[in-house]
Formats: structure tokens, sequence, C-alpha cells
């Protein structure tokens, strides 16, 4: 299956999963990703296949300017334990690159992009957006107040 189509797919499972206040959102899908936004593309849940490398990143990423980026990451830092409570001991939260931050996780692709990998991959992101969502619209708050 093209990654388009895969990535597409992926994306038509997620609002049904999303609690009703996070079904209205935007998203693309650009090369081998999958973006769905907020409030501004830059800070965006990403579904990336990585083919090649036989891996799959789901994540949030924050690519603003790198006060922007930080200023995420610093919100996110003290809640890092409850974070991983509710997704798992295997998401991080770094710096990705020296104005990108990150907070995702990475799984191995076993074989190829079918339909069967559509739900969990689905869920998995829907997840992330109910878990961070809502400490974003917090932070959002915080600076326009």
């Amino acid at each position: 299956m093209r990654i388009r189509d895969f990535l597409t797919l992926v994306y038509d499972s997620v609002p049904e999963r999303l609690p009703e206040p996070l079904r209205e959102h935007q998203w693309r899908v650009r090369w081998s990703l999958l973006q769905i936004y907020f409030d501004r593309p830059n800070v965006h849940y990403e579904l990336w296949v990585q083919k090649k490398a036989r891996r799959i990143e789901i994540g949030l990423h924050f690519e603003c300017e790198r006060e922007e980026s930080y200023r995420w990451a610093e919100a996110l830092a003290p809640r890092a334990l409850e974070i991983q409570a509710q997704l798992g001991p295997n998401v991080e939260l770094e710096e990705w690159t020296q104005s990108w931050t990150r907070l995702h996780e990475t799984l191995t692709l076993d074989g190829d992009l079918t339909e069967t990998l559509v739900p969990e991959l689905a869920q998995r992101l829907a997840r992330y957006i109910e878990v961070l969502e809502p400490i974003l619209a917090e932070e959002r708050t915080a600076v326009a107040g």
C-alpha cells in the first residue's frame, strides 16, 4: 500500500476515537507524514512512516522558533511522569533539532503497511491527542492571559 493511502486510512479512523471536543481540528498528509493540529500547523501531532528504516514514529512536534518550541517542552517536562503513566514508558520528550522539540515514541514496522495496522495506529494517535491536547490548551490560555 502506498504511504499516502495508508496515512489517509489512519486519519479516517482517528476522529471517531476522539472525545467530541477534540474532533474539530485540521489535518494534512505530507510525504510520509500525517499531521493533526488544533491551533497552528507548527504544533502538531504526527504519524511518520519511515519505511526504509522500518519505523513508525508517533508524537507531538513543536516545529517553531527555538524559544517557543522550548517553552512547549518546558510546559510538558514537569508532567512527564503523568504523561508516561497515560501513554507508556517509551514516550520521550527531547530536543530534536536546534530549534525543534518533540514528545514521541518509535515503533518497529514489521512487514508492509496494511489495513490491519490502521486501528492500532489510529487509536495510539488519538490517545496522544486525548492526553496532550488539554495540557496544550492550558498552556495556550496561560500564555494568552
